[in-house]
């Protein structure tokens, strides 16, 4: 039997190499390891003896024989001296048998190095074709597109592996062969090699097992894994196929969220209704309130005047309507950032230079920032502009870029942290915007619930865990997607993916809301809404400027008008009870249809697909509720002076 030696500076082999010749062996010797493993690769060895070195570290050498097509079928022995034995185990884990200690004791060296010899006959030359190294399984196994892995029974080290495999989980097969998962941390748990020991024990094979494996740059893959014993090499080994699941997880984990904003949306736009109305009479009243205050303190005396109340009380009452207005409009805010789940405020999509817009917003959270990490921008030279609407992607990056500096301390220790805006191209046709942090990361149990509408992580009366919801929602909106990695203690990344736009866009310039309203043409109106207290706030804001006509249901309004009765306007709730607005319309329509371009409809939400294909449709002009005021008075006279 042929036999090659590697020695070792600290190891004189020549003992062993006597011996060898007195059992009719033929050892060959290699001049270093490089050599070593070169001959190994040009020539069977079915016996390898390594001489241990004073450092211990034959790990690799053994490694790289193991590696080799003839590596399975070779007995590798180590030969050390006695104080080496600390430091042999590593390297017998690695993949040597056996080792002889110096001085030999003939006999004892003689029996290891038969047993050797038996062991390496026993293996044979051409293991059988199923599962042969030169043979067709080989072939079929490395050309496979199913990650595949071959590990020992007792040890699970990796013996051979394919394409695929070392595709999925990152690392070379030089790499993986000979060593375990455990040595590479391939576990998502470190309990999970118990738990898959357990269940193979159990059941002699896996059948769709799900688990996660951790990837060389520290990804996690959900994979399905498949094992059983089968002969490799003439010995019993584990065959194991993993079916990558990471794609269908996330599609899954999209599919779900997207069903559950789709029924957040329906409840959104319901509540957003239902609150609008009375807010709406709640502003406009605080709103009147507040400006007929403004007028009687203009009025009011400097001097004081005998029998007249002095000022400063009205004027801390004219304070508390401001604050309570400022609450409102709070408030108003919170039920926009609902309707957005709905879908129901289709903003314009055009031509946005995203540097632009991160800029802007850097700018708005530049506070937040400042105190807590250092900030670096990488903007891409390349990146096109893209499509989306710069007010709802100004909305994202700040609820990005705020979120990432809460992620930080607030120590003051801004230089330890950082915060990293970047913009690139991310394939054909897309724009990738990434807010990174080095904050405390997200835990992974929480990572697929943090787009939840209301889920947050922050105490109590600090968040209303809509930010991320409302993003997703945004983004989503406008063609892209919404992403985050977070490595648990090292911080996360949010990844917005946009389409890249095809052809520049005029910008959208929004109307001015009026801050003066100018007298115009008296006219009578008639105000219909299923709210008494709405009706009775837009007496107030009309009745100075208008003949104004109430009633809370669109039914009673109708023989009035059949009967010829005039009005200039008609204000008209969209939703209604018994007859909504759009009811009220098609009616109108047949009965007087003189008066259907003065109809300006007051919604406090569209929620409904006839709704708002119905405010597609019309061109009848329509305001918002909760209202401002200026505005309602502004459209009034507009549509009035349009009527001539």
């Amino acid at each position: 039997m042929r036999a090659l030696l590697v020695p070792s500076g600290s190891i004189d082999l020549s003992p062993v190499e006597f011996l060898l010749r007195q059992l009719g062996m033929t050892p060959t010797r290699a001049g270093d390891d490089e050599a070593a493993v070169t001959a190994f690769h040009l020539s069977p060895y079915p016996l390898v003896l390594v001489g241990m070195d004073d450092a211990g570290e034959r790990v690799v050498l053994v490694r790289a024989l193991r590696a080799s097509p003839r590596g399975t079928r070779a007995t590798i022995l180590l030969v050390a001296r006695p104080e080496q034995m600390e430091r042999m185990w590593p390297v017998l884990e690695s993949g040597a048998d056996d080792f002889l200690l110096l001085p030999l004791d003939e006999a004892s060296a003689t029996l290891r190095l038969r047993l050797a010899e038996r062991k390496s006959t026993r293996r044979p030359e051409t293991p059988p074709a199923n599962l042969s190294l030169d043979g067709l399984g080989t072939i079929l196994l490395r050309e496979s597109p199913v990650p595949t892995c071959i590990t020992t029974r007792e040890g699970d080290a990796f013996v051979e592996v394919n394409d695929a495999c070392t595709r999925l989980i990152g690392y070379s097969r030089e790499e993986l062969l000979w060593r375990t998962p455990v040595d590479l941390n391939l576990w998502e748990s470190p309990v999970e090699p118990d738990r898959l020991a357990a269940l193979f024990r159990q059941q002699g094979v896996l059948r769709g097992v799900e688990t996660r494996v951790r990837t060389k740059s520290g990804e996690l893959r959900h994979v399905l894994m498949f094992a059983g014993l089968a002969e490799f090499a003439g010995m019993p080994h584990i065959v194991t196929m993993f079916a990558d699941l990471t794609e269908r997880k996330q599609l899954q984990d999209r599919l779900l969220l997207a069903d559950r904003m789709a029924s957040v949306g329906t409840l959104a736009a319901g509540v957003a209704h239902e609150i609008n109305n009375p807010l709406a009479y709640v502003t406009a009243n605080l709103g009147y309130a507040h400006e007929e205050l403004v007028r009687q303190l203009e009025r009011w005396p400097k001097e004081p005047v005998e029998g007249l109340p002095p000022s400063a009380p009205l004027k801390s009452v004219c304070v508390a309507l401001s604050e309570a207005l400022h609450g409102a409009d709070r408030v108003q805010t919170i039920v926009r950032d609902l309707k957005t789940f709905s879908r129901e405020t289709q903003e314009s999509v055009r031509a946005v230079d995203v540097k632009k817009v991160l800029d802007s917003t850097i700018n708005l959270a530049a506070g937040e920032i400042r105190q807590r990490a250092r900030l670096v921008k990488e903007y891409g030279e390349d990146v096109p502009l893209v499509r989306g609407n710069d007010s709802r992607l100004g909305q994202v990056f700040l609820n990005l870029l705020v979120n990432a500096a809460q992620a930080l301390p607030s120590d003051g220790d801004s230089e330890h942290h950082e915060i990293r805006v970047l913009t690139r191209m991310a394939g054909p046709g897309q724009v990738a915007v990434e807010v990174s942090d080095t904050g405390m990361g997200i835990a992974p149990e929480l990572i697929g619930r943090i787009f939840d509408p209301f889920f947050t992580t922050k105490p109590p009366g600090v968040g209303t865990g809509l930010g991320l919801s409302i993003c997703h929602n945004l983004i989503t909106a406008m063609g892209g997607e919404l992403h985050v990695r977070s490595d648990l203690g090292r911080g996360s990344t949010f990844q917005v993916l946009l389409p890249a736009a095809t052809t520049a866009e005029e910008p959208y310039v929004p109307e001015p809301i009026p801050t003066t309203v100018t007298e115009g043409p008296r006219g009578r109106v008639l105000v219909i809404d299923d709210e008494p207290m709405l009706c009775s706030a837009l007496e107030r804001i009309l009745r100075p400027h208008h003949d104004v006509v109430l009633t809370t249901l669109a039914a009673e309004a109708l023989p009035q008008l059949e009967a010829g009765a005039h009005f200039d306007l008609i204000l008209c709730d969209l939703m209604m009870p018994r007859m909504s607005g759009m009811d009220f319309h098609a009616a109108l329509q047949r009965l007087r249809p003189d008066l259907i371009g003065r109809i300006i409809f007051l919604t406090g939400g569209a929620f409904t697909p006839q709704a708002k294909t119905f405010l597609e449709r019309v061109p009848n002009r329509r305001v918002e509720k909760p209202f401002n005021a200026r505005a309602l008075l502004a459209v009034t006279r507009e549509v009035l002076a349009a009527r001539g």
